[in-house]
């Protein structure tokens, strides 16, 4: 195999893995996992806990 042919398939292979994550938001559970929160699959959202247990109440 050539080495243009393979860098082209690497790149190919990259980029469809970016889209499968894309598409199943897999970048916005990263980001609330980052964040200290938890993803809810079925609802699509991010639960931030720390948010919950603030110093006033």
């Amino acid at each position: 195999m050539k080495r243009p042919t393979r860098k082209i398939l690497i790149v190919l292979v990259i980029v469809a893995l970016g889209l499968v994550g894309w598409h199943f938001g897999l970048d916005r559970a990263g980001d609330c996992l980052l964040q200290g929160g938890r993803w809810n699959w079925d609802g699509g959202f991010c639960r931030l806990d720390s948010l919950a247990q603030h110093p006033f109440g």
